[in-house]
């Protein structure tokens, strides 16, 4: 890879940025040229010693013919970063089509939710990755082997896995997926919708198992919803709950330690175009509605 190629190009924008275990780390944007650009991250430590065991980056260099942790990782060297203001190593992560992802939105959201989720959790647990390493480093290398690790592979990023498209008129697919996903819940299904009706329960909470936490946020209950969930409500071992908000109008699944979104409120799914996508950012989701859930009123 040419040095330049994670620095020089139309624009190089820092996205993400973090500090851990004595790295700093940056994520950024570079746009190479009008349909291509590419996803970096950027990574440097000036924290080092003089062992002759693995070191973190290229500082005090008293063993330099032995490669430092960012290089077995597979980062290249570059001296003059136009993202950490210094010397930096870097890996690009993702190259990017960009006439490609202007034309599907969608698609353009989940590419950003892998790539800023990997990142993140890169820069968590570095520090552990680097000492894990190391304390191998030393075992091998006092009995007279080398660190074998070198260009350590990226998975690649499959868009479609975690997210699903459904025509119209597919309501059965739509149905089973939804199934799947609740049907292996082991603490809790969190449903937000605002316009829930009683087919709810018949076709995705009736196989929850028992001891499962179930909750239930809505605007405005059709049909005979209410009726149907106090009968639900009465079933030995159920925990459950419907609360009820004006403020809610999405639609979202949480299952355990995932979050679900549907473009359709699940009673008129498959009727028209829908889809489902999983969302990384679980937590951040979890908060804003639990908070929803906290102010609103009690309806089951």
């Amino acid at each position: 890879m040419r040095t330049e190629e994670g620095h020089v190009g139309l624009s190089n924008k820092k996205v993400e940025e973090a500090s851990s275990e004595y790295f700093r780390m940056a994520l950024s944007y570079l746009e190479k040229d009008p349909s291509t650009a590419y996803f970096v991250i950027h990574i440097y430590s000036s924290t080092f010693d003089y062992s002759p065991y693995l070191q973190r980056s290229n500082v005090g260099r008293a063993h330099a013919y032995r490669k430092n942790f960012l290089e077995r990782l597979g980062f290249t060297h570059y001296p003059s970063c136009n993202i950490l203001g210094g010397e930096c190593y870097f890996k690009v992560i993702e190259e990017v089509n960009r006439k490609q992802f202007f034309k599907d939105p969608i698609a353009h959201m989940r590419r950003n939710e892998i790539i800023y989720g990997r990142f993140r959790k890169f820069a968590s647990q570095i520090g552990d990755i680097f000492k894990r390493m190391r304390e191998v480093d030393r075992m091998l290398l006092d009995a007279g082997f080398e660190l074998p690790w070198e260009e350590l592979k990226l998975t690649p990023v499959d868009y479609g896995k975690e997210e699903k498209v459904y025509p119209k008129g597919h309501i059965y697919d739509f149905y089973k997926d939804i199934r799947d996903i609740t049907k292996d819940a082991k603490n809790e299904v969190f449903v937000i919708d605002s316009y829930v009706d009683e087919e709810l329960f018949n076709l995705y909470l009736e196989k929850i198992p028992v001891g499962v936490r179930i909750r239930i946020l809505t605007n405005s209950p059709q049909g005979n919803f209410v009726t149907v969930a106090k009968k639900f409500k009465m079933k030995p071992d159920v925990d459950f709950e419907v609360r009820q908000s004006k403020d809610c109008h999405d639609r979202l699944f949480f299952i355990d330690n995932e979050c679900w979104v549907m473009g359709q409120s699940v009673k008129d799914a498959g009727k028209k175009p829908t889809y489902l996508v999983k969302i990384e950012a679980y937590d951040l989701f979890r908060e804003v509605f639990n908070d929803l859930w906290k102010n609103a009123s009690a309806l089951i």
